[in-house]
């Protein structure tokens, strides 16, 4: 064959191509072939358009937004991000029921009896990484329940898809927008604080690296658990409803709100701040509340028993954790009229061994088990309640004349002084059994902790097996 011969054929081939490409009839897509072809995590704008409005929802630095389309009038915020991955999810993964041609197309079925001509709604994604928007519109539904006509890109040829993704997408521009209150994960947070009335109504916490602490009105460990959900339960609360654009903020008890919460998630720089103005006429269980990193004022139900919250309830009712690990010795001392004098047991860790040797009270060894099962009961210690440890009641306890427990590591060995590197890691104070119960304090402590006179038997330490009872 000729050189032009080969041409033309080539020629002819181009041709035949770019009728295939153009034509109604350019391509015949599977059934099982996802239509879309969309890659979810590149997908950075979604514009939903139904009738003559539109909402577009755009993803910023991983975070979507519903920004001011005219079906949101002037609302620009944060979107459901729950919703959207499930829409982007649905869109992905529409496969075609049936295919219509542009052949298939004439007489009593075609683009306007399809209402696909004008479509009236129609879902647009634009992926990042090349800028490629896929269009789908939408027109009647099918002759079978829960299947919906389409047209992808503007071409020729109608598809026939399930119609679930309709529901999730054409819905009010209100329902895009994110329910719960603040996006702060409580797992994360690491400061928060409850300010009722004025400042001197003020509970303040603060995480640390052993957990939660109160830092106000009175300075103690946190119950990590309790915290964590009272947090969740202000931070994580939904909104019932959103206030009409231009609602005045002081009919809704904003000038004088009932209570302010601010909360700082780790690795931020500035809180987020919640006011919680006055109750809703005919609904004294909801509440206005506005949010700093949300537009406009909200209504939120069943905040009250959040703000009634006391320290008692998120404080801990046990010492705070110490870990045996760090322990080198553990010191009990008795009652002194003067002082702390010289302690009737001493437990110290063995050189080079798991055992513990044990001098005071008793002489002998005590095995790694032993000396386990009674620190952890010391840990475990539970308060049944809370008194504040005023002189009065100090006295009135035994806690001016305590017997003590101090756990102690040895920071060096190379010191004149056998304790000059021992280093107090713990104190805790017991006072006199009375009544049932026994007055404990976690070193200077504010507060008293009241537990059961059972507790009093700690200061007696692990129980002491002699040497020649071990070999």
């Amino acid at each position: 064959m000729s050189w032009k011969g080969t041409l033309a054929l080539l020629t002819l081939a181009v041709a035949a191509l770019l009728f295939l490409l153009f034509s109604g009839r350019s391509h015949t897509r599977s059934v099982m072939e996802p239509l879309l072809a969309l890659h979810p995590t590149e997908v950075v704008q979604i514009t939903v358009r139904e009738g003559g409005g539109e909402i577009v929802l755009t993803n910023t630095n991983g975070v979507w937004m519903i920004g001011a389309g005219s079906s949101a009038g002037s609302v620009s915020d944060r979107a459901d991000q729950r919703l959207i991955r499930a829409l982007i999810e649905q869109a992905a993964g529409i496969t075609a029921l049936d295919i219509l041609n542009p052949s298939d197309l004439k007489g009593s079925v075609s683009l306007e009896s399809l209402d696909l001509k004008t479509p009236k709604r129609s879902l647009t994604f634009l992926e990042g990484s090349d800028g490629t928007g896929r269009k789908l519109a939408f027109g009647i539904e099918g002759a079978a329940k829960g299947q919906i006509y389409t047209r992808l890109d503007g071409r020729k040829t109608v598809y026939l898809i399930p119609s679930e993704i309709v529901p999730t997408a054409f819905q009010p521009a209100e329902e895009f927008r994110d329910r719960r209150l603040t996006s702060l994960d409580p797992d994360r947070v690491e400061e928060i604080t409850l300010t009722k009335g004025t400042a001197l109504q003020r509970l303040s916490l603060q995480k640390g690296d052993s957990g939660w602490n109160l830092i106000s009105p009175m300075t103690a460990q946190g119950n990590d658990k309790a915290v964590i959900s009272w947090a969740a339960s202000l931070l994580s609360s939904k909104v019932d409803r959103w206030m009409p654009s231009g609602t005045d903020p002081t009919a809704c008890g904003m000038d004088a709100p009932v209570a302010v919460v601010s909360a700082r998630e780790s690795g931020s720089s500035s809180p987020v701040t919640i006011t919680i103005g006055s109750t809703v006429l005919g609904s004294p269980e909801s509440r206005y509340v506005r949010c700093i990193d949300r537009p406009g004022i909200c209504v939120v139900k069943g905040l009250d028993s959040s703000l009634e919250v006391t320290p008692s309830i998120l404080r801990s009712r046990q010492p705070k954790p110490q870990h045996l690990d760090a322990i080198d010795k553990i010191e009990i001392h008795p009652p002194e009229q003067s002082g702390i004098g010289t302690p009737f047991l001493v437990i110290e860790r063995k050189k080079g061994s798991d055992d513990w040797s044990c001098a005071g009270s008793g002489t002998g060894t005590l095995f790694k088990a032993q000396v386990e099962a009674w620190f952890e009961r010391l840990q475990s210690v539970t308060a049944g309640s809370f008194e504040t440890a005023t002189p009065e009641k100090l006295e009135s306890t035994g806690l001016t004349h305590p017997t003590r427990i101090r756990l102690i590591a040895h920071l060096s060995e190379n010191t004149a002084e056998e304790s000059a590197g021992d280093l107090i890691l713990a104190e805790y104070a017991f006072g006199i059994p009375r009544n049932g119960s026994v007055s404990f304090r976690e070193g200077t402590s504010s507060d008293l902790m009241i537990l059961p006179e059972s507790a009093f038997e700690l200061t007696k330490g692990p129980s002491v097996e002699s040497d020649a009872s071990n070999h």
